[in-house]
C-alpha cells in the first residue's frame, strides 16, 4: 500500500499515462489513493445530491451523501434549497436519521439542539444563559455546502467556495443533458426513492463504464439486449461501432447510440419514447437535439466525477413495443474496493400514470440490483477488483489503448458541442474521466 503523505503531483502524473492511454491498477485498489480522493476531488467538484421533485414543498428533506460525508437536502423558506452537513455542531451526532420526511427543523437526538431548515442553530437543550455569554452561538450553525445550484431539476452542490459556477462546470454537457432531462416544458420527475446496493469494486469503474464503455456492451449485454431491446447482437454491435461518443469537457462524457442508417427505414422514429409526447419533444428541443433523439437506441453519460444517466427502451413482453426508462445514479465511494450505488428512475411530468408505471417497470427490470444489465456489469466490475487485488496483479496497468486510434478522429460538423468521436468503441471518453481525475489529484 502506498503512503498517503508521500504521494505528490509527480506520482499522479505517472499513475495515469495520457500519451500511452494506460493507468496504474493502483488507482482502483489502494486505500491511500482513495483517502486522497476524498480531500482533493470530492471536496472540490460539484456533486449530484438529488432532484427538485424529491423535495417539492417547504420543510421537505431527504438524506444523502457527498462522497463519505452525510448531508441533508432540504427545502427551506421561499423555496430555497439547502445542503447541510448531517452532523450536529455540538458533538457531531448524526442529526437526521430518516431517509425522507417533512419537518419544521432538525432536532439532535443526543442533547436536543435544534436547527432550522437552513442549518441555523435555533436552540440548545438548556438555557443559553448557562453558557454565561462565553460562546458565540452564531459559529455553531450546521456546516452548509459552499454552493448549491440546479440544472434541469438536478441539484448539485460543492464544498468549494472557489468552484466555478455550475453552468460553467457542466458547460457543453448541458446540451446533452437536455436530451434526457429537459425535453418537455415541465421537465422530469423522480419515480420513488433511490434504490441502493453495494458492489465490491472501485467507484471509478462504474463512472467510466457509463462514460462510456462501448466494447463491453455486446459481450456482456448482447443476449439480454436481444431479448429485451429486440435488437440482435450483430445490429447492436454495428450501432455501437458507428455511433458517436462525446467528450463534453471538464471530465463529462457519454455516448448517443443511434439506429444504423441501414435500419432507419425499418425502426420507427422515437423508438421507445412516449408517443403522446412526440410533438412536445419536437417543439421543446432544437432540431439538432431532436435528430439525435429521433434515432436513439441508448444514451449513456457520466457527469464528472460520479453522476451518471442511462436511457434505453426495453420490453419483457414480445407482443408489446419497448418502453423507454431513464435511470440516474451516483457511484458513492465507500472504500478503495467498495461502492454504494444510488439509483433513481425519472419520467416526464406530462406522461400518463400508465406510461410512468410502464417506464418504471422497464427500468427496474434492467438497471437495478436485481436488473438484468446491472447484474452483468457488477459481475464484470467485481471480477476486475478480484483480478487486480494481488501483490503481483496490482503492479500492472489497465488498458484503454483503442483511444490511440480514435483520439484524433473527431466528427466534423456534428450537430452537438464538444469533441465527438465516430464510434462508441473508441475508449477515448472513458479514459477522459481518468485524465480529469488526474487533474484534481495533481492540484
Amino acid at each position: 500500500m502506498l503512503v498517503k503523505e508521500n504521494l505528490g503531483p509527480a506520482d499522479f502524473e505517472r499513475l495515469v499515462d495520457e500519451e500511452n492511454a494506460t493507468a496504474s491498477r493502483l488507482i482502483f485498489t489502494d486505500q491511500s489513493i482513495f483517502e486522497l480522493e476524498q480531500e482533493k476531488l470530492f471536496t472540490k467538484a460539484w456533486l449530484y445530491i438529488g432532484h427538485e421533485t424529491e423535495i417539492p414543498d417547504e420543510g421537505d428533506y431527504v438524506t444523502r451523501q457527498m462522497a463519505t460525508d452525510p448531508v441533508i437536502l432540504s427545502r427551506g423558506a421561499h423555496g430555497k434549497i439547502h445542503v447541510l452537513l448531517n452532523s450536529c455542531s455540538h458533538r457531531g451526532t448524526l442529526l437526521c436519521t430518516s431517509d425522507v420526511g417533512s419537518t419544521k427543523g432538525f432536532v439532535c437526538a443526543y442533547h436536543g439542539w435544534v436547527f432550522g431548515l437552513d442549518g441555523s442553530l435555533k436552540a440548545t437543550a438548556d438555557d443559553m444563559d448557562l453558557y454565561a455569554g462565553k460562546v458565540d452561538f452564531k459559529n455553531l450553525d450546521l456546516k452548509t455546502a459552499a454552493r448549491v445550484d440546479t440544472y434541469a431539476g438536478l441539484i448539485f452542490a460543492t464544498w468549494d467556495d472557489g468552484a466555478p459556477d455550475l453552468a460553467d462546470y457542466l458547460g457543453d454537457a448541458r446540451w446533452y443533458l437536455d436530451l434526457f432531462h429537459n425535453r418537455t416544458p415541465e421537465g422530469m420527475e423522480v419515480l420513488g426513492a433511490p434504490h441502493r446496493w453495494v458492489v465490491n469494486t472501485n467507484w471509478k469503474l462504474g463512472a467510466m463504464n457509463f462514460g462510456a464503455d462501448g466494447p463491453h456492451a455486446v459481450k456482456v449485454h448482447g443476449p439480454i439486449t436481444a431479448a429485451t431491446f429486440q435488437v440482435p447482437p450483430t445490429v447492436f454491435r454495428d450501432a455501437l461501432v458507428e455511433s458517436p461518443a462525446v467528450s463534453m469537457g471538464n471530465g463529462h462524457n457519454g455516448i448517443v447510440t443511434q439506429v444504423p442508417d441501414s435500419l432507419k427505414d425499418q425502426i420507427p422514429p422515437y423508438f421507445g419514447f412516449n408517443p403522446d409526447l412526440m410533438e412536445v419533444y419536437e417543439k421543446h428541443l432544437n432540431p439538432q437535439q431532436n435528430e439525435l433523439n429521433r434515432h436513439l437506441i441508448a444514451g449513456v453519460t457520466t457527469m464528472f466525477p460520479n453522476f451518471s444517466s442511462v436511457q434505453g427502451a426495453s420490453t419483457f413482453e414480445m407482443d408489446k413495443m419497448p418502453v423507454n426508462f431513464l435511470a440516474i445514479r451516483v457511484w458513492q465511494p465507500v472504500s478503495a474496493t467498495q461502492t454504494e450505488i444510488w439509483n433513481w428512475f425519472l419520467v416526464e411530468k406530462e406522461a400518463s400514470d400508465e406510461w410512468k408505471q410502464a417506464s418504471m417497470l422497464a427500468g427496474v427490470r434492467t438497471f437495478t440490483a436485481g436488473g438484468t444489465f446491472d447484474q452483468d456489469d457488477a459481475e464484470a466490475w467485481v471480477g476486475i477488483a478480484k483480478g487486480i487485488e494481488g501483490n503481483i496483479a496490482r503492479q500492472g496497468d489497465v488498458n484503454f489503448q483503442m483511444a490511440l486510434a480514435y483520439r484524433d478522429r473527431t466528427i466534423p460538423g456534428f450537430p452537438g458541442p464538444g469533441k465527438v468521436y465516430p464510434s462508441n468503441y473508441g475508449e477515448v471518453t472513458e479514459f477522459d474521466i481518468l485524465l480529469e481525475w488526474q487533474k484534481y489529484m495533481k492540484a
